[in-house]
């Protein structure tokens, strides 16, 4: 069938339009398809790969589990028992759940970094506001008399910023 009559699913994709859609590179696309994780890929004029909208679709899905840090033995893996059909719906259920925790187990550790980096920057905040005010003081900007300097050029009595 033309392409201008194929309803947009039978769309036909080059490795470029696929790389520019899947954020994938054309190598990786190759590579995929080499190891049998992308299967099925058809072939245009001259040999060059022809992807389907379900392709896309299944890509979407291998980046998504990449980015996540599932790794290739266990995508690998994977791609097999679904290969397999519905008989081992079981084995990727237990595989993905597998996957599902070990990302849980992640996030609550970045979540735990993450308060650190906060409690951080609040800190450095919280200096930054105390010097400005010192700073303004010392110079007079406050309308209010400025304490005297210390030996260090800061206030007396200024706290010194906790940037450690």
């Amino acid at each position: 069938m033309p392409e201008r009559n194929r309803p947009p699913d039978e769309h036909r994709y080059t490795i470029t339009e696929v790389a520019q859609l899947t954020g994938l590179r054309a190598h990786t696309l190759r590579w995929y398809e080499e190891m049998g994780l992308v299967t099925d890929v058809g072939r245009g004029p001259g040999g060059r790969r022809s992807y389907e909208a379900s392709h896309l679709r299944w890509l979407d899905f291998l980046a998504q589990v990449r980015e996540t840090g599932m790794t290739v033995a266990d995508l690998t893996r994977y791609v097999e028992l679904v290969r397999e059909g519905e008989k081992s719906a079981a084995e990727r259920l237990a595989l993905l759940e597998a996957h599902r925790c070990r990302l849980g187990d992640q996030a609550a550790r970045l979540e735990r970094c993450l308060r650190h980096v906060d409690d951080r920057l609040a800190s450095y905040r919280r200096a930054e506001q105390r010097l400005a005010l010192a700073t303004e003081q010392t110079s007079g900007r406050s309308g209010h008399p400025a304490p005297p300097a210390s030996a260090t050029g800061r206030p007396a009595g200024a706290p010194v910023p906790a940037y450690a």
